[in-house]
């Protein structure tokens, strides 16, 4: 079994090109026709780092599958540190635990973008859940911040905050399909 999960990772690893580092613009066919999709989680895909939006989409694709190495290089170089911390580069365990904490992601969608400065950009977007507990939201709208380095936008090691209603003033909704 491990060794079929790791021949899988491998696979997807060459076929994807995950192997962009954070700094190095990295596109994809898809990069530009992100804004306002909304996503299931398997129409997800390493949608590179040339703009914000696909950037945040190519970190929760990584999230979604368990992969490691797109996940940490989906932040900053300075940032890829601390956020392989907890792992300690175990790549079975971040992938078991991934797929534990996101079994009930259904979806995923960029509702807003905020220009912060030239090379600075907050987006906010929803993850939708299903088959939740009645106690926990249907879903959770969030703030991601992305910064652009070199002609790549990735994740600094303090990537999001939580949304308030204040923060929608000065925002660029996103063109809903």
């Amino acid at each position: 079994m491990k060794r079929n999960l790791f021949t899988i990772a491998l696979a997807a690893s060459l076929v994807s090109g995950c192997s962009h580092s954070g700094s190095d613009a990295h596109t994809a066919p898809t990069t530009e026709n992100i804004k306002g999709q909304h996503f299931t989680t398997t129409q997800l895909v390493d949608a590179g780092n040339t703009t914000p939006e696909a950037a945040l989409e190519s970190s929760y694709w990584a999230l979604f599958r368990g992969h490691y190495d797109a996940y940490i290089a989906s932040y900053v170089p300075q940032a890829q540190k601390k956020a392989a911390g907890a792992w300690g580069g175990d790549k079975a365990k971040f992938a078991a635990a991934m797929q534990k904490r996101y079994a009930y992601v259904s979806g995923l969608q960029i509702l807003a973008r905020k220009t912060v400065a030239d090379d600075k950009v907050e987006l906010k977007y929803r993850v939708e859940f299903q088959n939740q507990a009645p106690s926990q939201p249907d879903e959770a709208t969030k703030i991601a911040i992305l910064v652009k380095e070199g002609s790549a936008w990735g994740l600094p090691e303090d990537n999001g905050k939580k949304y308030e209603a204040s923060w929608d003033e000065g925002s660029q909704p996103e063109p809903q399909p």
